[in-house]
């Protein structure tokens, strides 16, 4: 009976990854992860049951093991100054999906989402987490009179949509793959603005 350990699990998370960033998605293949790995199908299979399952865990090892957790709590910092929260809250989630691998997965997903379930299921994954956290959030500080939202979903689109837009577009069109700590910082400070201005009290 095969021993799964921690330590492996990472190591074929690492080897996947760079499969699924040279080759994209669809033309990544299991055998190839194993054979890169040095090891066989049915080690790989019993990590990972599918390619798209193994494809979601390496998105949370690059990507949600960094985001996460400035989500996990935030519906309990209601009572908090808004603008300091946000602010910290963006530029820690521009940080972590401006990173190289973070934006070469979001370029697989755009690519293959019109052909597959994967754009769904990235959505359900990780944005729609977030989008759901945040709503909750804003509906407990209009509640502490922090923040003036009638509608706690549409703004947490609002918000999560502010914080990339000086972003996204220059990524998704090759203009720019990395982002500077000072860009982003700015590029939060007038989300928050902008969203303030808004829903502010």
């Amino acid at each position: 009976m095969r021993v799964r350990t921690e330590a492996k699990r990472e190591s074929i998370l690492e080897t996947a990854a760079e499969v699924f960033m040279e080759m994209g998605f669809e033309r990544a293949s299991m055998s190839e992860i194993a054979a890169r790995m040095g090891g066989s199908k049915a080690t790989l299979y019993s990590y990972f049951p599918s390619k798209e399952e193994l494809f979601f865990a390496v998105v949370h090892h690059k990507v949600g093991e960094e985001v996460e957790p400035a989500f996990q709590d935030l519906p309990s910092k209601a009572d908090e100054e808004p603008r300091a929260l946000l602010t910290r809250l963006g530029e820690r989630l521009l940080v972590a999906v401006t990173a190289p691998e973070a934006i070469a997965v979001r370029r697989m997903v755009i690519a293959v989402a019109s052909k597959s379930s994967i754009g769904q299921q990235f959505w359900q994954y990780g944005p729609q987490q977030l989008h759901d956290a945040m709503a909750s959030y804003l509906e407990r500080a209009t509640e502490a009179g922090r923040l003036n939202v009638r509608d706690p979903s549409a703004a947490a689109q609002h918000i999560l949509a502010l914080f990339s837009s000086e972003i996204d577009w220059r990524w998704i069109f090759g203009l720019q793959n990395t982002f500077t700590r000072a860009e982003i910082k700015q590029a939060v400070a007038r989300a928050v603005d902008v969203f303030l201005a808004a829903y502010g009290r």
